[in-house]
């Protein structure tokens, strides 16, 4: 517990959630509303449903208590697109050759999106991609109809800028550069993912809600540090703070 706020930088594990939500009150529904959630780089027993002591993250704990738990899911390899490429296609890093950072995902490769909606899904990619930034790849080359989220790897949450080097804009409607300034980008993705959700009512829906959250660089908005305001300890408030507000969107 001493290390709790390294384990996701050192295991590099992926906590996915997968929720499938039924349009009607019946389990008859053939076709059922898909919901798939990826959070960024958050440890595997950074819940309260673990009994972490310290994090918060009611909406977690309480889908997970009402839900079917998968407690040996194991990322691909140690960093973020392998396990990305591997979510989306069923396949493993070595057969899709996403084997670091940033790698493409090849454009023969088939991904869940692709295969639903060829049955009548509408789908839709709102949160973060890493799987190819050039025009050429991406979500709407790959079976979502809506994209908006960035393309690269991580941002700066309020000025929409990679954080490497001089960094770069990367935010995007499909590939269209969305400017909006001073808006969090959590939030952005999660309103636009409800919009989704509302217009997508009169058919089954996939909806694909990777978080850039909590990676780096920790950036919440300050109603989510309340909780933990007594904290001495800079670097556990900050994690602390980023996972509540990981919960709180996925809520």
């Amino acid at each position: 517990l001493t290390s709790w706020r390294d384990d996701a930088a050192s295991m590099r594990f992926f906590t996915i959630f997968l929720f499938i939500c039924f349009t009607q009150l019946s389990w008859s529904s053939t076709k059922p509303n898909v919901i798939l959630v990826m959070a960024d780089d958050q440890g595997w027993g950074q819940t309260g449903y673990y009994n972490h002591p310290v994090l918060k993250t009611p909406h977690l704990d309480a889908m997970a208590k009402a839900g079917l738990r998968f407690d040996r899911f194991y990322a691909g390899g140690p960093v973020c697109s392998p396990t990305r490429a591997t979510v989306l296609t069923g396949r493993t890093h070595d057969r899709t050759g996403v084997f670091d950072h940033g790698y493409a995902l090849r454009s023969q490769e088939k991904t869940l999106a692709a295969a639903m909606q060829k049955t009548g899904y509408a789908s839709g990619h709102f949160g973060k991609w890493h799987l190819g930034a050039h025009r050429d790849y991406g979500p709407k080359k790959q079976g979502f109809e809506e994209f908006f989220g960035i393309r690269d790897g991580f941002i700066d949450n309020y000025n929409h800028y990679f954080l490497h080097g001089t960094g770069f804009h990367d935010l995007y409607e499909g590939t269209k550069p969305v400017k909006a300034p001073g808006k969090y980008f959590p939030e952005l993705m999660t309103e636009r993912a409800l919009d989704f959700i509302h217009e997508s009512k009169d058919k089954p829906f996939f909806l694909y809600f990777p978080l850039n959250i909590p990676h780096y660089p920790e950036q919440a908005p300050e109603k989510f540090a309340e909780p933990f305001k007594d904290m001495k300890d800079p670097a556990r408030k900050s994690y602390a703070t980023i996972m509540y507000a990981t919960d709180h969107y996925i809520g």
